[in-house]
């Protein structure tokens, strides 16, 4: 092929420019499919914003509704014993409750969370529709649409369309942060209920919430009014200037031994721990008063024999110096026995319904949290489940026991959602949607279903008999 006389005047104008202004050229290359693939997103997003919704939609139809409800013995509405676990939910609780556990099943989610994520969706697709298409078309980012979220939660609906045709516009041009100030501004201006009432009705809704973190750390998040919590972090950091350690701070300070002086940011962050842990409140509350942490230590991490990570309940793993340190100044201990041999009843068979208290411990170690779709809450904060219904024939033993929250225990008691329960603990759930989702404590791979080996607590080597099959189980056919 003959090479080409072809000068720059004589190229497209893309061509040109590339030939002009090389480095333009590959940024471009880049930043244009970066572009195109933020757009896509919009629309993933979008996309699931209206399947959510439809879900929501599904859970209002009648027919929907009639198939969700559970057996009307298992659930509680003609047996007094099931219920126990709580009132009936209406048929719209039950649709909300149910359509909630199957999102958070198929988006491996708390159930919570995806409760939250189908309101907002229909918050979205029908309260603000030119958002919606907005984040469709790309034209705005998912970060737009969650900040125009939470300025109109609570915002009557009569000035929506309005605000929304005011503030797409500065979405379609701004960073969502700078949107957010913009169209706080413009809401602002438009709201017909005063600052005040809205300001004492946010006051209600105060709340402390712990998030857990990796490295065995967790963020402590306190929501309150703008001045108080602007006037908290003011006295953290009056306290932080004025304590100062033994050696000025340097560029990594606080992250080596090596450097016993603080960052700013870091004694903010103590002061703010001693005040919480030491501080009294008003008339005196709080004095003697202290927190209490739940601790799994393996017998040969204690002895310093072995580096395997003790469990925080509510927390997770937590390294060993850590968990001595802890175990070192524990007023009390409460040694947890797990094996035949040493006595712990792992089998009440029908003699009674109620598990004995060490036979509840012992859950407590192996289950360590509520073993619902995608559920977190501790088991010491939970109840304890008959997989195979106690008013059916179920027993009382470790493998026909778990522990559910109460929702999630609600659920499985009050409608067409169904559980088995394996060796160790490990709970298989059956959505009305067909779609099962395994629950496994967590000395137990979920991807295998495979039992621990090892006991919860000791970490000794477990030596339980696998249950014997029950002919007259009451397990679903597999899908």
């Amino acid at each position: 092929m003959a090479p080409s006389n072809a000068t720059p005047d004589d190229l497209p104008d893309d061509a040109s420019a590339e030939l002009a202004d090389p480095v333009a050229a590959a940024i471009r290359a880049v930043i244009d499919p970066l572009i195109e693939n933020e757009k896509v997103l919009a629309a993933g997003y979008a996309e699931r914003t209206r399947l959510l919704a439809e879900l929501d939609r599904l859970g209002h139809d009648p027919a929907i509704i009639a198939g969700l409800c559970g057996d009307p013995v298992e659930s509680g509405r003609n047996d007094p014993d099931t219920g126990a676990h709580g009132p009936t939910w209406d048929d719209e609780e039950l649709a909300r409750r149910c359509m909630a556990a199957e999102a958070a099943g198929a988006l491996r989610l708390k159930a919570g969370t995806a409760g939250l994520m189908i309101f907002s969706a229909c918050r979205l697709t029908n309260q603000l529709p030119g958002f919606h298409k907005a984040l469709a078309e790309g034209r705005i980012t998912w970060g737009h649409a969650l900040k125009m979220l939470a300025l109109t939660d609570g915002v009557p609906e009569e000035i929506l369309p309005d605000f929304e045709a005011k503030a797409l516009p500065a979405a379609e041009k701004l960073t969502s942060a700078q949107f957010a100030r913009v169209a706080g501004r413009i809401l602002e201006r438009m709201h017909p209920v005063p600052l005040q009432e809205r300001a004492d009705t946010g006051f209600v809704k105060r709340r402390v919430v712990v998030n857990p973190d990796a490295d065995g750390m967790a963020w402590l998040n306190a929501y309150l009014k703008a001045e108080d919590a602007q006037a908290i972090y003011d006295r953290l950091s009056h306290i932080a200037a004025e304590v100062k350690d033994d050696t000025d701070t340097a560029p990594g300070a606080g992250t080596d031994p090596a450097h016993p002086g603080r960052t700013t940011d870091q004694r903010r962050a103590d002061a703010y721990r001693d005040l919480l842990l030491d501080g009294i409140g008003p008339n005196g509350l709080g004095h003697g008063i202290r927190g209490t942490v739940h601790l799994t230590v393996p017998a040969l991490t204690l002895l310093g024999r072995s580096d395997e990570p003790a469990i925080l309940e509510g927390y997770g793993p937590i390294d060993p110096e850590t968990a001595r340190r802890i175990a070192g100044t524990a007023p009390s201990w409460t040694r947890i026995l797990t094996h035949p041999e040493t006595g712990c009843r792992l089998s009440m068979g029908r003699e009674q319904y109620a598990p004995p208290a060490d036979m509840r411990r012992y859950l407590q170690a192996r289950d360590h949290t509520c073993q619902g779709i995608g559920c977190t809450r501790r088991a010491t904060l939970s109840e304890i489940d008959h997989t195979r219904p106690w008013n059916i024939g179920g027993s009382t033993d470790v493998d026909n026991l778990v522990h559910l929250c109460k929702p999630c225990h609600r659920l499985k008691h009050q409608s067409s959602f169904h559980t088995s329960q394996g060796p160790g603990g490990t709970l298989t759930w059956t959505t009305p949607g067909g779609k099962t989702y395994v629950s496994a404590p967590a000395k137990t791979d979920p991807a295998t279903h495979d039992p621990a080996t090892h006991d919860p607590v000791t970490h000794d080597p477990v030596r339980r008999p696998l249950p014997a099959p029950r002919p007259d189980t009451d397990d679903p056919p597999p899908f």
